[in-house]
């Protein structure tokens, strides 16, 4: 007799008893199975919206606490898909948002062995990240094309940002053939035009790193001459009727100088200096550089100017305190052949300043940046800048992008 007909003939109740032991717990293991991974499923749905709230609630600087745990809880119901509720315990701050989430899953059977539901509960941390060095700074809150890129002009910053503070449809435009690059470009309003990569629109506005800086004092010494048309050592001090270097090769010695209106740089002329800064002054102060003039400069790299090459003040001598205008106050340029080679920030908070130049800007300087009410690359210009402060011999580059974010948990 085979082992099936015994089995079938057999009497006894074996097989029911061992129904009776094992299958209830083999049931109950598979019902605990089939509860984790649904809790595995719901766990990893809720970590999604906390992650995506997170994200996007650290970001926004107009927020108040307030404002920024209501958004996070706003991000969080658009991106929860479960169908239990869940309890939001929210923890912000302008530099960092954690949320913890927790719900709970109703068992299957596991109930029988007195556990009717399991816990589900997940946190996720983001913090601002300023990574990005921002090398062009658009100061002006609500103008058009606050950063125009036209003609045939070439920009390249593929390690640093470009940001504009203007709320307009057109804060920064581009009609150039070929789209201006850079890490990122993020602007208050909207933009007209192609850029690489894409820019992203109603960023946060980045405050003026230097707003309120303190002016070092001008010495106590004579005016200094207004032009020099051959080859000199110039040292620091007051320029009481502008500078001009005329066709000169001149050499500026470590320190402050104090223009008092235009700062020209014209005919061929050859200009180098390291550790220094050109504070414009006057209420009709600007920086020109034109006719093939060749200018390079590196900033100090400590004291009361580190970082800053050119910086631009609105104020007279009656006056140095004078309240700043509200719009653009004059312009400086750099056209007509001049090539500009600095190491560090050229800084004109009032004004805009316009590179039509055909040579090469920036182009062999480890890290510069440009801040500036408005800015317009235009002409032949072909501008390429770099940020590596390190490489550049001076402080970390200001201001940085508070655009991104990052999770830490």
């Amino acid at each position: 007799m085979n082992l099936t007909t015994r089995f079938w003939r057999d009497q006894k109740g074996q097989f029911s008893v061992m129904v009776a032991l094992f299958g209830l717990p083999l049931l109950l293991v598979c019902a605990y199975a089939v509860d984790v991974n649904q809790a595995v499923h719901k766990k990893t749905n809720l970590a999604a919206a906390l992650d995506a709230a997170a994200l996007a609630s650290v970001i926004p600087a107009n927020l108040d606490v307030a404002e920024r745990e209501a958004y996070a809880r706003i991000i969080f119901e658009e991106n929860y898909f479960g169908d239990a509720s869940v309890t939001l315990d929210i923890n912000a701050s302008r530099e960092r948002v954690e949320i913890t989430g927790s719900t709970y899953l109703p068992t299957f059977m596991s109930g029988i062995v007195g556990k009717d539901k399991i816990d589900v509960k997940n946190t996720s941390v983001a913090v601002v990240t300023r990574e990005d060095v921002i090398c062009v700074l658009a100061l002006d809150p609500n103008g058009s094309g606050a950063v125009e890129f036209k003609d045939s002009a070439v920009f390249n910053s593929p390690a640093c940002s470009v940001q504009v503070n203007s709320t307009s449809s057109q804060a920064i435009v581009s009609s150039v053939p070929a789209p201006p690059i850079a890490k990122s470009f993020c602007s208050s309003g909207e933009s007209k035009g192609k850029f690489y990569p894409f820019i992203k629109h109603v960023c946060s506005r980045i405050e003026d790193p230097y707003a309120g800086k303190n002016l070092p004092p001008e010495p106590r010494s004579a005016c200094k001459e207004s032009t020099y048309q051959k080859a000199t050592i110039l040292n620091p001090g007051v320029f009481c009727e502008g500078l001009k270097i005329d066709g000169a090769n001149v050499t500026f010695s470590p320190g402050i100088y104090h223009i008092w209106g235009e700062l020209l740089f014209t005919s061929t002329a050859n200009v180098y200096g390291r550790d220094v800064t050109f504070i414009l002054k006057g209420t009709g102060n600007s920086l020109k550089i034109d006719n093939s003039a060749i200018v390079e400069l590196k900033a100090p790299s400590l004291g009361p100017t580190a970082g800053l090459v050119f910086w631009q003040v609105y104020a007279d001598k009656d006056d140095k305190n004078k309240e700043q205008p509200t719009g653009v106050s004059g312009k400086s340029e750099i056209s007509a052949s001049g090539g500009l080679n600095i190491v560090g920030t050229a800084y004109f908070p009032t004004q805009e300043l316009t590179i039509t130049s055909d040579r090469w800007v920036t182009s062999k300087s480890p890290a510069t940046s440009f801040i500036a009410y408005r800015l317009l690359f235009a002409g032949k210009s072909n501008t390429a800048v770099h940020v590596d402060h390190e490489a550049g011999g001076i402080p970390p580059m200001l201001p940085r992008s508070d655009e991104g974010a990052r999770l830490v948990h």
